[in-house]
């Protein structure tokens, strides 16, 4: 995965099983609920900080963040990377640019 700083990228729907990195939906767990791509986990953002210590993933795997449009998840991957996680990534548009293919 190729960091570009906090700026979101954009990466198609379709392209995420290739990727090799795991994937972060950030939204509440109802809007997780609603519709979600159907490889993510669930992390809301007002529970990254107190989920520090049991965060899934080792600073050094590759994963990607996502909402419904990227605001979210810009603010989930510059609090991460605060803490050492520099290999995460938002994804701009999310939900908003998935919509019909999510599950």
């Amino acid at each position: 995965m190729q960091t570009t700083g906090n700026k979101p990228i954009e990466i198609a729907y379709a392209d995420l099983p290739t990727s090799g990195a795991s994937v972060i939906d950030c939204r509440s767990e109802e809007e997780f609920e609603e519709a979600h791509y159907s490889g993510a986990i669930n992390i809301p953002l007002q529970h990254v900080s107190v989920r520090k210590d049991t965060f899934p993933f080792n600073e050094d795997e590759a994963f990607y963040v996502y909402c419904n449009s990227g605001n979210r998840s810009a603010t989930f991957v510059t609090y991460l990377r605060s803490i050492g996680y520099v290999h995460c990534q938002s994804i701009a548009g999310g939900v908003e640019l998935w919509g019909d293919q999510l599950c």
